[in-house]
């Protein structure tokens, strides 16, 4: 099974890092409305989401893996850890281990986008 997720709460992570706090309106709506905003011309100005993950440390990829994995609809509780992999199609590759023995192929692209590659038959 073979699933495409765009991650924007990784490039909202990578913004919220490159800023120093902002203004909160007090409106949820409006607030998610600019960050949605700026998560797009974030994407848009050429940040390469690849080489932030890359960067991160274990504990916060583990957390980016986990929520693309539960994005894309798949069972997984935790991602106790992660192995970096050979890179695939030009794009680096994670075996993301969850709790309970499940693993999941975890390729970020340069935009963002998440390719999750999992077995359910074994």
């Amino acid at each position: 099974m073979r699933k495409h997720i765009l991650l924007p709460i990784l490039a909202a992570l990578a913004l919220a890092a490159c800023q120093q706090g902002g203004e909160a309106t007090g409106n949820a709506a409006a607030d998610n409305a600019a960050e949605a905003n700026a998560v797009v011309e974030n994407g848009a100005v050429g940040n390469n989401v690849a080489a932030e993950v890359i960067a991160m440390n274990d504990a916060q990829r583990n957390v980016v893996f986990i929520r693309a994995i539960m994005d894309a609809g798949l069972k997984c509780d935790h991602v106790e850890s992660s192995q970096r992999l050979d890179d695939q199609d030009g794009n680096p590759m994670w075996r993301a281990n969850c709790s309970g023995g499940v693993a999941h192929m975890v390729t970020i692209t340069p935009d963002g986008t998440a390719k999750i590659v999992s077995r359910t038959d074994r």
